[in-house]
């Protein structure tokens, strides 16, 4: 990794290169109505850059103007669970889920929030819903595997 564009940023690492990417998106959509997929994108950068707060509430707009869409209440639970907000993560990844029960990322998320909660037995039962879906989901075996080390099965 060239690590000759990262920059310490408040105890995290900021990439200039996502840096001057959401820099250069402010200034094309500058003027623009904020429809939910500028909005999402937004919220991606500002979650890259670590500001979570700033992203969820971009992904929460994106949520309200989208409801069913599984893609931004996924995106609101990565931004939640990142920030530590268990509850809301767990809510988001859940109606994630609801909406779109086949994706592997929505099911690993929540289990990294279970997992990080230690709850390990539905961290546990969200790591295999993931793998069964994207069986070379390489992320979702490790913590499949790290747990399972945890309790000697």
């Amino acid at each position: 990794m060239d690590t000759s564009i990262l920059k310490p940023r408040r105890n995290r690492v900021v990439n200039l290169g996502t840096a001057r990417l959401e820099a250069l998106y402010k200034l094309v959509t500058r003027g623009k109505p904020a429809d939910a997929r500028s909005l999402h994108v937004k919220s991606i950068l500002a979650y890259q850059n670590g500001r979570y707060q700033e992203a969820a509430e971009m992904s929460g707009k994106c949520v309200s103007l989208e409801p069913e869409s599984a893609q931004y209440q996924r995106q609101l639970g990565k931004v939640c669970a990142e920030a530590g907000w268990w509850q809301a993560a767990v809510a988001a990844l859940n109606r994630a889920i609801y909406l779109d029960p086949y994706n592997p990322e929505s099911w690993y998320g929540l289990g990294d929030v279970f997992s990080r909660v230690e709850k390990f037995d539905k961290a546990r039962f969200c790591f295999e819903q993931s793998a069964l879906l994207k069986p070379d989901f390489q992320a979702a075996r490790e913590a499949l595997a790290e747990i399972e080390g945890m309790s000697g099965t």
